[in-house]
């Protein structure tokens, strides 16, 4: 049976443990950098959608993709936004780091909690997707978890750690200590705005110009 269809179901439970509703949860940091006007907005590598879905929900005027390669992922997407009854939600079943799909056609662009699960070599390769599809004032929002300071907030968050450890054991800690902002500027983009939310943090950028 392919993992994904073991874990989507409970995969929204998974993070609420950790990710709970007000003014500090990632999903709502996220959703407020997006107007409601007409705009395209992907959700990549959505999972169960939960980003898109509540941008979908916020911002009626905007068109929101879903895209994932994993079908029982998406199924569960479906799902949800059945039940939200939105109809401004589209699902694709595409490989992230190569999607098909025509340059500049997103004016924007969420990646959340995606990349400290990838290689450096996939990572890269899914953030040059994003600057190809991304319009050219668009905007790439990024979620990751966050290094935490104190040792109560340590502790809360020690079992997504030593899940994350246990899973993806190199890709992820690299990554959770690297400096973010640096990361993503040595990559073609330029930090604008970051947020800091429930154990993660919200990183809104840009994209460079060609030999800038």
């Amino acid at each position: 049976m392919d993992i994904y269809t073991i874990i989507s179901a409970g995969y929204d439970l998974l993070l609420g443990a950790w990710l709970k509703d007000g003014s500090t949860h990632p999903l709502t940091a996220a959703a407020g950098l997006i107007p409601d006007k007409r705009s395209r907005v992907l959700d990549m590598c959505c999972g169960t959608m939960s980003n898109g879905l509540a941008i979908a929900a916020k911002n009626p005027a905007n068109t929101v993709v879903g895209l994932d390669r994993s079908k029982p992922m998406l199924r569960q997407a479906r799902r949800k936004s059945g039940k939200m009854h939105l109809d401004n939600v589209k699902l694709l079943c595409r490989d992230a780091a190569d999607t098909g799909l025509r340059d500049g056609c997103f004016d924007h662009i969420i990646l959340g909690l995606v990349l400290h699960e990838c290689t450096e070599q996939l990572r890269r390769d899914i953030l040059d997707e994003a600057r190809r599809l991304l319009s050219p004032d668009g905007t790439l929002i990024v979620i990751e978890w966050e290094r935490e300071e104190s040792i109560s907030r340590k502790l809360r968050f020690a079992p997504v750690y030593i899940l994350e450890i246990l899973t993806t054991p190199r890709f992820f800690k690299d990554f959770y200590h690297s400096d973010k902002e640096k990361y993503f500027e040595r990559h073609g983009f330029i930090v604008r705005e970051s947020i800091r939310c429930n154990y993660t943090t919200v990183i809104s950028m840009s994209k460079r110009e060609a030999g800038v």
